[in-house]
């Protein structure tokens, strides 16, 4: 019984898709799609990240990342916002799954399961890392390189006659590689007031 529910914790965590926390696999997801799964839609520096046991059930590991939020885009949170993500492969033990102290993090995430469970939408798909250049200049990263995640977007914010900038259409028109932080956001922003 207790293997049963630890299945079905397993499966209803990771029901949004599964590509890669290492051995997991998910659907190709665009940034439409992602942006209206997500409950919460945050950017936030990684202050801390820490590989536990669920309280419930002790077979299962997991790992609790606590962020200083710096910005909300789709939700809502506090100064502060921590989550509890089901690691689905063990090698993701050794590492928290990725998450590293102090880094800095957008992130997409689905609503809680009934056990406080939650991940990224799409795995790595919704999580992105924020580098810097020499100057500042801020970009945004995924854990699949943004390949697929403007797929079918521009149609979609045309038809919703959404005001985007120069920066933001012409991103849209990306495959592949990092994209302006400023205009992801202003995208996310656009395509979350267009879905209420």
């Amino acid at each position: 019984m207790r293997r049963s529910i630890i299945c079905c914790l397993a499966w209803f965590s990771l029901a949004s898709a599964v590509c890669a926390q290492r051995g997991a696999y998910t659907a190709p997801t665009d940034l439409d799609q992602m942006v209206g799964q997500a409950e919460t839609i945050l950017r936030g520096h990684v202050l801390s990240a820490k590989v536990e046991a669920h309280p419930q059930f002790s077979d299962l590991q997991t790992v609790v990342v606590t962020l200083k939020v710096d910005r909300v885009l789709k939700g809502a949170a506090s100064s502060t916002y921590t989550f509890r993500q089901y690691i689905w492969d063990f090698r993701d033990s050794s590492d928290a799954a990725g998450y590293r102290k102090t880094e800095e993090v957008l992130l997409f995430l689905n609503p809680n399961s009934p056990y406080g469970l939650t991940s990224p939408v799409g795995m790595e798909q919704g999580r992105f890392r924020i580098l810097r250049d020499a100057a500042g200049n801020a970009s945004a990263l995924n854990g699949h390189g943004n390949a697929g995640l403007f797929n079918g977007v521009t149609a979609k914010t045309t038809a919703r006659n959404l005001a985007l900038s120069t920066e933001a259409r012409g991103m849209l028109g990306r495959t592949t590689g990092r994209v302006p932080l400023a205009a992801l956001e202003e995208t996310i922003r656009a395509l979350a007031g267009a879905q209420k």
